[in-house]
């Protein structure tokens, strides 16, 4: 009978290191995996976001000519007051003129009014 002469303690030395070796290698290959679908998940995201911010660049375009037509009509505002101010005067002769003993004749009122509103022509 011969006797093997190598240990087993080296054997199962060796095939515990290949064990835990291709252990490593398939947690490797996992790890690739899981971060492969992660980087594909982020182009994901990041194509939404860049979509969002062209939405986001449109709207504020839009809010720009928004508030670029009211600075253009906060401007009317001073012409408005000016219109206000000659109706009132207006009113006034034309409350005059009711409230005096002289009666109106029947035409149309709002063709007396901007009669009596200077300037009225230019609208």
């Amino acid at each position: 009978m011969t006797r093997d002469s190598s240990p087993a303690m080296p054997r199962l030395a060796v095939l515990a290191a290949a064990l835990l070796a291709g252990a490593a290698f398939l947690y490797m290959v996992k790890l690739m995996h899981d971060i492969s679908a992660n980087v594909a998940l982020m182009a994901g995201e990041m194509a939404s976001m860049s979509a969002d911010m062209g939405r986001m660049r449109l709207d504020m375009t839009s809010l720009a000519r928004d508030v670029s037509a009211m600075g253009q009509q906060v401007a009317t505002l001073p012409a408005i007051a000016e219109d206000m101010g000659r109706m009132r005067v207006g009113m006034e002769r034309l409350s005059g003129i009711v409230g005096g003993s002289d009666q109106m004749p029947a035409v149309n009122p709002m063709g007396v009014i901007q009669q009596m509103i200077p300037g009225s022509d230019r609208r």
